[in-house]
């Protein structure tokens, strides 16, 4: 497929799930108040002043997968096998039944973990996974298949289960303020579709995923933008996180793209367990200590904050497509450092 196709292949796809990513909102959004699936402000983290219907994530995957099926059917996604894609498909449709029973009444955090463990293995099961890495010696890499039996490769399907699920919660816990989960994930498969559309790693089908993804989180974003209509819910937090996660691998692997604009959020993430567990708490209770809240707390506006922290994964990911391998986990790195002196920086000025 010629290059000018592709890019206008994944423009039409991108076009499309995001239209019926916002028809679909309003369906989600009546079917969250029909069945009480409502987020109440209770002070805390909850800092909206209204109920707000959840269950956004249901409408966005179904927007996604009517996009990867008519995509499969039109030959839009070449490189991609229909075992992969089902494996994807039966992994968002995991995510968003136990998002939905979240919703509707919140899950212990152990119980809620069972879910994304599930789509990962769904997703390694259909045989995509982290086979290969890029070595920091020579543009050849080295296997991750140490051990193979017929359903099960060591160590590459237990990294897969774990980059999946670090992606997953990155975006999870990310989810505090309006329309900034579902940016990301905009901006995240934006990065891809990017790399997958140059001329050194061209992948239109690749491409093409990646546009119905972050075609299908752009149409929801006119309802999640602050002040919110309806907030992504469990499964749309996780599916975000998950999709970006995915999507890093079948891209030949390019994980260091994702990780880059989500290297911030995985920060936070970290830094905020670290906290919780020194001061006695476990580390799956939820509290207002994210960077998110931190800039809230130090006066920065809500609209502010969330550009502010969009601007950043925007950088972080554009910087990426431009670095080598050494220049990426340099770029990592520093971003790991930077949230956490940022961190620190607006707990001092917290007014």
């Amino acid at each position: 497929m010629p290059r000018d196709i592709a890019l206008l292949a994944s423009g039409i796809v991108a076009a499309s799930s995001a239209g019926l990513s916002y028809v679909f909102s309003f369906v989600s959004a009546h079917h969250a108040v029909r069945f009480g699936a409502i987020d109440k402000p209770t002070g805390g983290r909850k800092i909206h002043a209204e109920p707000i219907p959840l269950l956004g994530g249901a409408g966005i995957v179904c927007a996604l997968l009517i996009a990867m099926a008519a995509g499969s059917r039109l030959g839009l996604l070449p490189g991609i096998s229909p075992r992969q894609l089902i494996g994807f498909a039966v992994a968002l449709v995991i995510l968003v039944i136990g998002g939905a029973l979240d919703d509707l009444r919140p899950q212990p955090a152990l119980r809620q973990l069972i879910f994304p463990i599930l789509a990962a293995v769904a997703v390694i099961v259909s045989g995509t996974g982290i086979v290969q890495v890029t070595s920091l010696s020579g543009p050849n890499g080295f296997s991750l298949v140490w051990w193979k039996s017929s359903s099960l490769s060591l160590p590459a399907d237990l990294l897969t289960l774990l980059w999946l699920l670090f992606a997953t919660y990155a975006t999870k816990l990310l989810d505090g303020l309006d329309g900034l989960v579902a940016g990301i994930a905009v901006i995240g498969s934006s990065m891809v579709g990017a790399l997958t559309l140059s001329i050194a790693y061209f992948q239109p089908g690749v491409a093409a995923l990646a546009a119905a993804v972050g075609g299908s989180f752009m149409g929801f974003l006119p309802r999640n933008a602050h002040p919110a209509k309806q907030f992504l819910g469990e499964a749309g937090s996780t599916m975000a996180g998950f999709s970006l996660g995915f999507l890093a691998i079948v891209s030949s692997a390019k994980v260091a793209i994702a990780l880059s604009v989500l290297a911030i959020p995985l920060a936070d993430a970290v830094f905020v367990v670290v906290g919780r567990l020194r001061r006695g708490l476990p580390p799956w209770k939820g509290d207002a200590t994210h960077l998110h809240f931190r800039l809230l707390d130090a006066g920065i506006s809500h609209r502010t904050a969330v550009v502010l922290l969009w601007a950043a994964s925007f950088a972080a990911g554009v910087a990426a497509l431009t670095l080598q391998t050494r220049g990426k986990l340099f770029l990592v790195g520093s971003l790991v450092v930077l949230t956490g002196l940022l961190s620190w920086v607006m707990n001092r000025r917290r007014v």
